[in-house]
């Protein structure tokens, strides 16, 4: 697709692969990218770095394992810059242990961010999207989707899910 002069949002922007996703599109000639995290901090580097690239920048803190929040992204978004044109599902936490050991409630933490921080994702932007009867929907996802490593059960799992989720929405989308 062509880059120059679209509106990105991508979540998990303050570290690693959302990072890089976010100055790719900025050296790209993107005309905005919108940065999404939970860390501000990191977000606000981040910022700096792709306004330098050429692109303007909104941070927006965010957990994406919130709904409202994401939600709220997607609104911040349109307001700022009159519509999104590429939303990239980056955002993603690990947990590492054996699968008898780790406490239930970090297998749900990954569980909430990597599997339906992505479904709240495309339920804020894909109504926007069919509205104006374009846009690019990204989810990240892993080798690991399909050959797990030990002690990373919950990470496989959820990118198993990115993977089907992703699948069943292209379907979905394709039927209509």
């Amino acid at each position: 697709m062509r880059i120059r002069g679209r509106v990105v949002v991508v979540t998990g922007a303050s570290s690693g692969i959302g990072r890089a996703t976010a100055l790719a599109f900025a050296e790209a000639n993107a005309k905005a990218v919108v940065l999404a995290a939970r860390r501000e901090d990191a977000l606000e580097d981040l910022a700096r770095q792709v306004e330098k690239a050429g692109a303007r920048a909104l941070v927006v803190p965010v957990d994406v394992a919130d709904e409202d929040e994401v939600r709220e992204l997607a609104d911040r978004a349109v307001e700022e810059f009159g519509r999104i044109d590429v939303w990239v599902n980056g955002a993603s936490v690990s947990v590492y242990g054996g699968v008898e050991e780790l406490p239930l409630e970090d297998v749900r933490r990954v569980l909430d961010v990597d599997v339906l921080g992505y479904l709240h994702g495309i339920r804020a932007v894909l109504p926007l999207m069919r509205d104006r009867g374009e846009g690019v929907i990204v989810n990240i996802g892993s080798v690991l989707s399909t050959v797990p490593q030990p002690y990373a059960a919950p990470y496989s799992m959820a990118k198993a899910a990115v993977l089907a989720l992703s699948g069943s929405l292209r379907s979905e989308l394709r039927l209509q």
